[in-house]
């Protein structure tokens, strides 16, 4: 059970799916919860497991709701619902407007998902700024993913919003968050745009532990769009993901604890848990080393 965070300093370089394929090839059971203030993605761009529609208005909010007296395990995913694939999901605002209805509730949010017993959460914070409120999450979480494109601009946000954000994590101390960064870009800049990335980073004060290259992949990236392609396994985009995955998880695995016999599930009692007439994603295998193409 380790909370896993994965934050953007600005635009739209690939954080919710970075989220969402990360959670597809996570080798342990595993729930991503939506985080954004700027309103849900996921409800629009993914379909339930029964192939219908995921219901927007249950998820944070609905789970703020009911933790106002205290935030459980059971509370967590009785809020979660299945995304096509498997996937456990907690959706997020469906308008910016709902983040009053959430008010203090991020550190708690944080508390639990970091302790969601049988369970790691990957929390798809979007684009923190220095005093967006979901960085108080922050402080809870084992690991902060910060995703950026291979870019100038890009670039230079990343390293303004490390430095701000290190005064509260404190990523230097052993029981700080330790930040990595994840640069979206073409396998074919590897060699020159990602590795510059990696370089600023590197003459930074601040110390960030790790550096992992998602490729950037339309095509791929369609499937967590709720559009099916044949043999998803196959894309430059699940290749790359399925190394990165498996180094993310090994890095919180000591904080991993196991669920308890008669622990609660998130299926309903009459579910065996598996989506009728829908066979587990050909992808969602544990994350190997293999097909890596993510830069050291």
């Amino acid at each position: 059970m380790a909370l896993v965070a994965i934050a953007s300093a600005k635009g739209s370089p690939g954080a919710t799916t970075t989220a969402l394929v990360m959670g597809a090839l996570w080798p342990r059971p595993v729930v991503v919860a939506e985080c954004d203030t700027a309103g849900s993605d996921i409800a629009v761009r993914m379909p339930a497991a029964d192939g219908g529609v995921l219901d927007g208005d249950r998820g944070l909010v609905t789970l703020a709701a009911a933790g106002r007296r205290g935030l459980r395990s059971d509370l967590v995913l009785s809020n979660t619902q299945q995304a096509l694939g498997g996937l456990d999901v907690l959706l997020g605002l469906r308008t910016p407007e709902q983040a009053s209805g959430v008010g203090t509730m991020w550190p708690q949010f944080g508390a639990v998902f970091d302790g969601l017993e049988g369970y790691d959460v990957i929390a798809d914070l979007g684009r923190c700024g220095a005093q967006t409120p979901q960085n108080a999450l922050m402080r809870s979480a084992r690991l902060l993913i910060m995703v950026c494109r291979a870019e100038p601009s890009s670039v230079v946000h990343l390293r303004e919003r490390i430095s701000v954000l290190a005064e509260d994590l404190d990523p230097a101390n052993p029981h700080g968050t330790p930040i990595g960064v994840m640069v979206v870009a073409d396998p074919k800049k590897r060699r020159d745009a990602v590795r510059q990335v990696f370089q600023a980073v590197e003459q930074m004060d601040v110390p960030v532990a790790y550096r992992w290259h998602l490729a950037y992949d339309p095509e791929g990236a369609a499937v967590f769009s709720g559009s099916v392609r044949n043999r998803p396994d196959r894309s430059v985009l699940v290749r790359s993901a399925r190394a990165v995955t498996g180094e993310v998880a090994r890095v919180v695995a000591p904080f991993f604890v196991e669920a308890q016999v008669g622990a609660y599930s998130s299926a309903p009692p009459e579910d065996d848990g598996e989506p009728d007439g829908l066979a587990p994603q050909p992808w969602q295998q544990p994350a190997t080393n293999s097909g890596a193409t993510h830069a050291d």
